[in-house]
Protein backbone atom coordinates (compact mmCIF):
# COMPACT_ATOMS: atom_id res chain seq x y z
CA UNK A 1 0.00 0.00 0.00
CA UNK A 2 1.34 3.38 -0.96
CA UNK A 3 1.11 6.65 1.00
CA UNK A 4 -2.42 7.64 1.99
CA UNK A 5 -4.53 8.82 -0.94
CA UNK A 6 -5.34 12.53 -0.39
CA UNK A 7 -9.06 12.15 -1.12
CA UNK A 8 -9.38 9.16 1.24
CA UNK A 9 -7.52 11.06 3.97
CA UNK A 10 -9.81 14.08 3.64
CA UNK A 11 -12.95 11.92 3.80
CA UNK A 12 -11.61 9.99 6.81
CA UNK A 13 -10.90 13.22 8.72
CA UNK A 14 -14.36 14.62 8.01
CA UNK A 15 -15.98 11.34 9.12
CA UNK A 16 -14.00 11.34 12.38
CA UNK A 17 -15.01 14.93 13.11
CA UNK A 18 -18.68 14.08 12.47
CA UNK A 19 -18.53 10.94 14.67
CA UNK A 20 -17.06 12.74 17.68
CA UNK A 21 -19.08 15.94 17.23
CA UNK A 22 -22.54 14.65 16.29
CA UNK A 23 -23.82 13.61 19.75
CA UNK A 24 -22.64 16.79 21.58
CA UNK A 25 -24.01 18.77 18.62
CA UNK A 26 -27.45 17.13 18.97
CA UNK A 27 -27.53 17.70 22.75
CA UNK A 28 -26.56 21.32 22.15
CA UNK A 29 -29.47 21.76 19.74
CA UNK A 30 -31.85 20.26 22.32
CA UNK A 31 -30.51 22.67 24.96
CA UNK A 32 -31.24 25.61 22.65
CA UNK A 33 -34.75 24.59 21.60
CA UNK A 34 -35.99 23.01 24.83
CA UNK A 35 -37.85 25.07 27.38
CA UNK A 36 -38.99 22.49 29.96
CA UNK A 37 -35.95 20.19 30.02
CA UNK A 38 -33.16 22.62 29.14
CA UNK A 39 -31.22 21.96 32.36
CA UNK A 40 -31.48 18.17 31.94
CA UNK A 41 -30.20 18.38 28.36
CA UNK A 42 -27.44 20.74 29.49
CA UNK A 43 -26.21 18.29 32.16
CA UNK A 44 -26.57 15.29 29.84
CA UNK A 45 -24.70 17.11 27.08
CA UNK A 46 -21.82 18.00 29.38
CA UNK A 47 -21.61 14.45 30.71
CA UNK A 48 -21.65 12.95 27.21
CA UNK A 49 -19.04 15.45 25.99
CA UNK A 50 -16.73 14.71 28.94
CA UNK A 51 -17.16 10.95 28.53
CA UNK A 52 -16.43 11.26 24.78
CA UNK A 53 -13.28 13.24 25.56
CA UNK A 54 -12.16 10.64 28.11
CA UNK A 55 -12.88 7.85 25.61
CA UNK A 56 -10.73 9.54 22.96
CA UNK A 57 -7.88 10.14 25.42
CA UNK A 58 -7.93 6.59 26.83
CA UNK A 59 -8.21 5.00 23.39
CA UNK A 60 -5.30 7.07 22.12
CA UNK A 61 -3.18 6.23 25.18
CA UNK A 62 -3.82 2.48 24.91
CA UNK A 63 -3.28 2.59 21.14
CA UNK A 64 -0.01 4.50 21.60
CA UNK A 65 1.31 2.01 24.17
CA UNK A 66 0.36 -0.95 21.97
CA UNK A 67 1.75 0.58 18.80
CA UNK A 68 5.01 1.55 20.55
CA UNK A 69 5.50 -2.02 21.76
CA UNK A 70 4.90 -3.49 18.29
CA UNK A 71 6.41 -0.67 16.26
CA UNK A 72 8.63 -1.69 13.36
CA UNK A 73 11.10 1.04 14.23
CA UNK A 74 10.62 3.10 17.39
CA UNK A 75 11.00 6.86 16.91
CA UNK A 76 10.40 8.40 20.39
CA UNK A 77 10.22 12.06 19.32
CA UNK A 78 7.50 11.42 16.76
CA UNK A 79 5.65 9.06 19.12
CA UNK A 80 5.39 11.70 21.86
CA UNK A 81 4.50 14.42 19.36
CA UNK A 82 1.85 12.14 17.86
CA UNK A 83 0.42 11.40 21.32
CA UNK A 84 0.17 15.04 22.47
CA UNK A 85 -1.21 16.13 19.10
CA UNK A 86 -3.79 13.35 19.30
CA UNK A 87 -4.83 14.33 22.83
CA UNK A 88 -6.10 17.65 21.49
CA UNK A 89 -8.76 15.69 19.57
CA UNK A 90 -10.35 14.99 22.98
CA UNK A 91 -11.45 18.63 23.05
CA UNK A 92 -13.59 18.18 19.92
CA UNK A 93 -16.82 17.05 21.64
CA UNK A 94 -16.29 19.60 24.43
CA UNK A 95 -15.78 22.52 22.05
CA UNK A 96 -18.72 21.43 19.88
CA UNK A 97 -21.12 21.37 22.83
CA UNK A 98 -19.76 24.63 24.23
CA UNK A 99 -20.08 26.62 21.01
CA UNK A 100 -23.60 25.32 20.37
CA UNK A 101 -24.82 26.28 23.86
CA UNK A 102 -22.84 29.48 24.46
CA UNK A 103 -24.66 32.81 24.83
CA UNK A 104 -23.87 34.14 21.37
CA UNK A 105 -25.86 35.00 18.28
CA UNK A 106 -26.55 32.22 15.80
CA UNK A 107 -24.18 33.79 13.31
CA UNK A 108 -21.36 33.97 15.83
CA UNK A 109 -22.03 30.42 17.04
CA UNK A 110 -21.82 29.13 13.48
CA UNK A 111 -18.58 31.09 12.97
CA UNK A 112 -16.95 29.69 16.12
CA UNK A 113 -18.10 26.17 15.30
CA UNK A 114 -16.73 26.39 11.76
CA UNK A 115 -13.38 27.65 13.04
CA UNK A 116 -13.34 24.83 15.59
CA UNK A 117 -13.97 22.16 12.94
CA UNK A 118 -11.31 23.63 10.64
CA UNK A 119 -8.83 23.62 13.53
CA UNK A 120 -9.56 19.97 14.32
CA UNK A 121 -9.28 19.07 10.64
CA UNK A 122 -5.79 20.58 10.63
CA UNK A 123 -4.96 18.77 13.89
CA UNK A 124 -6.02 15.46 12.33
CA UNK A 125 -3.80 16.23 9.33
CA UNK A 126 -0.90 16.81 11.71
CA UNK A 127 -1.75 13.60 13.55
CA UNK A 128 -1.66 11.62 10.29
CA UNK A 129 1.71 13.18 9.42
CA UNK A 130 3.17 12.37 12.86
CA UNK A 131 1.62 8.89 13.02
CA UNK A 132 3.28 7.83 9.78
CA UNK A 133 6.63 9.02 11.08
CA UNK A 134 6.15 7.54 14.55
CA UNK A 135 5.09 4.05 13.55
CA UNK A 136 5.42 3.78 9.78
CA UNK A 137 8.01 2.20 7.56
CA UNK A 138 10.76 4.48 6.28
CA UNK A 139 11.42 4.46 2.54
CA UNK A 140 14.75 6.12 1.83
CA UNK A 141 16.95 6.90 -1.13
CA UNK A 142 20.72 6.98 -0.86
CA UNK A 143 23.43 9.20 -2.28
CA UNK A 144 27.12 8.61 -1.72
CA UNK A 145 30.39 9.90 -3.10
CA UNK A 146 32.66 7.47 -4.97
CA UNK A 147 36.26 7.74 -6.01
CA UNK A 148 36.76 7.88 -9.75
CA UNK A 149 38.77 4.66 -9.51
CA UNK A 150 35.89 2.87 -7.80
CA UNK A 151 33.59 3.90 -10.63
CA UNK A 152 35.85 2.40 -13.31
CA UNK A 153 36.43 -0.70 -11.21
CA UNK A 154 32.66 -1.19 -11.03
CA UNK A 155 32.19 -0.31 -14.72
CA UNK A 156 35.23 -1.48 -16.70
CA UNK A 157 33.38 -1.00 -20.00
CA UNK A 158 33.08 2.78 -19.44
CA UNK A 159 35.29 5.03 -21.57
CA UNK A 160 37.82 6.97 -19.50
CA UNK A 161 38.39 9.39 -22.38
CA UNK A 162 34.90 10.85 -22.15
CA UNK A 163 33.99 13.96 -20.17
CA UNK A 164 31.16 12.27 -18.24
CA UNK A 165 30.07 8.65 -17.89
CA UNK A 166 26.69 7.45 -16.66
CA UNK A 167 25.91 3.87 -15.69
CA UNK A 168 22.18 3.29 -15.13
CA UNK A 169 20.50 0.11 -13.93
CA UNK A 170 16.70 -0.03 -13.88
CA UNK A 171 14.81 -2.94 -12.35
CA UNK A 172 11.17 -2.86 -13.40
CA UNK A 173 8.69 -5.34 -11.93
CA UNK A 174 5.62 -3.66 -13.36
CA UNK A 175 5.87 -4.01 -17.15
CA UNK A 176 5.54 -7.80 -17.16
CA UNK A 177 7.81 -9.07 -19.93
CA UNK A 178 10.94 -6.93 -19.61
CA UNK A 179 12.54 -6.80 -16.17
CA UNK A 180 15.74 -4.82 -16.32
CA UNK A 181 17.68 -2.33 -18.36
CA UNK A 182 21.35 -1.36 -18.25
CA UNK A 183 22.25 1.91 -19.94
CA UNK A 184 25.68 3.45 -20.39
CA UNK A 185 25.86 7.07 -21.52
CA UNK A 186 29.18 8.66 -22.49
CA UNK A 187 29.36 12.41 -23.00
CA UNK A 188 32.17 13.71 -25.21
CA UNK A 189 33.02 17.21 -26.32
CA UNK A 190 31.21 16.82 -29.66
CA UNK A 191 28.95 13.81 -29.20
CA UNK A 192 26.94 11.67 -26.79
CA UNK A 193 26.62 7.90 -27.07
CA UNK A 194 24.13 5.51 -25.52
CA UNK A 195 24.50 1.75 -25.16
CA UNK A 196 21.67 -0.29 -23.64
CA UNK A 197 21.00 -3.91 -22.77
CA UNK A 198 17.43 -4.89 -22.00
CA UNK A 199 16.62 -8.26 -20.43
CA UNK A 200 13.21 -9.77 -21.26
CA UNK A 201 11.45 -13.09 -20.87
CA UNK A 202 11.12 -14.97 -24.13
CA UNK A 203 9.10 -17.96 -22.85
CA UNK A 204 9.84 -21.36 -21.26
CA UNK A 205 11.68 -19.63 -18.41
CA UNK A 206 14.31 -18.32 -20.80
CA UNK A 207 15.38 -14.75 -21.34
CA UNK A 208 16.80 -12.72 -24.18
CA UNK A 209 18.86 -9.56 -24.28
CA UNK A 210 18.08 -6.70 -26.62
CA UNK A 211 20.94 -4.31 -27.31
CA UNK A 212 20.89 -0.81 -28.70
CA UNK A 213 23.46 1.80 -29.70
CA UNK A 214 22.67 5.45 -30.38
CA UNK A 215 24.64 8.65 -30.87
CA UNK A 216 21.75 11.05 -31.53
CA UNK A 217 20.70 11.85 -27.98
CA UNK A 218 19.41 15.40 -27.32
CA UNK A 219 22.21 17.23 -25.47
CA UNK A 220 19.83 19.45 -23.48
CA UNK A 221 17.93 16.48 -22.02
CA UNK A 222 21.15 14.62 -21.21
CA UNK A 223 22.59 17.69 -19.47
CA UNK A 224 19.33 18.14 -17.57
CA UNK A 225 19.51 14.54 -16.32
CA UNK A 226 23.16 15.00 -15.33
CA UNK A 227 22.29 18.14 -13.36
CA UNK A 228 19.38 16.36 -11.64
CA UNK A 229 21.68 13.51 -10.61
CA UNK A 230 24.55 15.77 -9.54
CA UNK A 231 22.42 17.92 -7.22
CA UNK A 232 20.04 15.21 -6.04
CA UNK A 233 19.38 15.19 -2.28
CA UNK A 234 18.32 11.93 -0.56
CA UNK A 235 14.59 11.66 0.16
CA UNK A 236 12.75 9.85 2.93
CA UNK A 237 9.05 9.03 3.04
CA UNK A 238 6.99 7.21 5.64
CA UNK A 239 3.99 4.92 5.30
CA UNK A 240 2.03 3.18 8.06
CA UNK A 241 1.82 0.04 5.93
CA UNK A 242 4.09 -1.73 3.49
CA UNK A 243 3.22 -4.34 0.90
CA UNK A 244 4.93 -7.44 -0.47
CA UNK A 245 5.11 -6.12 -4.01
CA UNK A 246 8.38 -5.87 -5.87
CA UNK A 247 8.80 -2.18 -6.52
CA UNK A 248 10.71 -0.74 -9.48
CA UNK A 249 14.09 0.70 -8.58
CA UNK A 250 16.85 2.69 -10.19
CA UNK A 251 20.58 2.83 -9.44
CA UNK A 252 22.89 5.37 -11.05
CA UNK A 253 26.63 5.89 -11.06
CA UNK A 254 27.99 9.09 -12.53
CA UNK A 255 31.65 9.86 -13.18
CA UNK A 256 32.88 13.35 -14.04
CA UNK A 257 36.33 12.80 -15.53
CA UNK A 258 37.15 16.51 -15.68
CA UNK A 259 36.60 16.93 -11.94
CA UNK A 260 37.74 13.38 -11.07
CA UNK A 261 34.64 12.84 -8.96
CA UNK A 262 31.90 10.21 -8.96
CA UNK A 263 28.59 9.70 -7.19
CA UNK A 264 26.20 6.80 -6.73
CA UNK A 265 22.42 7.02 -6.28
CA UNK A 266 20.15 4.20 -5.09
CA UNK A 267 16.53 5.07 -5.77
CA UNK A 268 14.05 2.34 -4.69
CA UNK A 269 10.23 2.31 -4.54
CA UNK A 270 9.83 4.58 -7.55
CA UNK A 271 6.14 3.82 -8.06
CA UNK A 272 4.99 5.17 -4.72
CA UNK A 273 7.55 7.48 -3.12
CA UNK A 274 10.28 10.07 -3.73
CA UNK A 275 9.03 12.65 -6.26
CA UNK A 276 12.51 13.91 -7.18
CA UNK A 277 13.74 10.38 -7.84
CA UNK A 278 10.62 9.72 -9.92
CA UNK A 279 11.36 12.82 -11.95
CA UNK A 280 14.87 11.56 -12.73
CA UNK A 281 13.49 8.14 -13.68
CA UNK A 282 10.91 9.66 -16.03
CA UNK A 283 13.53 11.79 -17.76
CA UNK A 284 15.79 8.77 -18.22
CA UNK A 285 12.82 6.81 -19.52
CA UNK A 286 12.09 9.57 -22.04
CA UNK A 287 15.71 9.51 -23.13
CA UNK A 288 15.70 5.74 -23.69
CA UNK A 289 12.42 5.98 -25.57
CA UNK A 290 12.63 2.67 -27.48
CA UNK A 291 12.80 0.60 -24.28
CA UNK A 292 9.92 -1.47 -22.89
CA UNK A 293 11.06 -0.86 -19.31
CA UNK A 294 9.14 1.77 -17.34
CA UNK A 295 10.61 2.38 -13.87
CA UNK A 296 7.56 4.32 -12.60
CA UNK A 297 4.76 2.10 -13.89
CA UNK A 298 3.97 0.35 -10.64
CA UNK A 299 4.63 -2.72 -8.56
CA UNK A 300 3.52 -6.26 -9.25
CA UNK A 301 3.06 -9.36 -7.11
CA UNK A 302 4.26 -11.54 -9.96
Amino acid sequence: MEPTEPLFAIIAKIVLIIIFAIIPFVFGIFVNISTKHRKAFLIAGRVVSILSAIFIAVTLTVGTLYATEDSYEVRPFYIYACYFCGLTIAFLPLSTFYFITCQKTKKRKACYLTISFIAFFLILSGLEFLYNRAYGFAFETERQELSINDFYTNNPEADKNSDINLHIFIQDWGSGKCLSLIANISVYKDSITLKTEESCFSGNNTSETNSCYRNDLPPDLVQDIIDEITYYEPEIEYSWFTDLCLHPSLSIELADNKKATAIELNLPDLDGFHPNAQRIAKKINNLIEDSNVDPTKGCSND
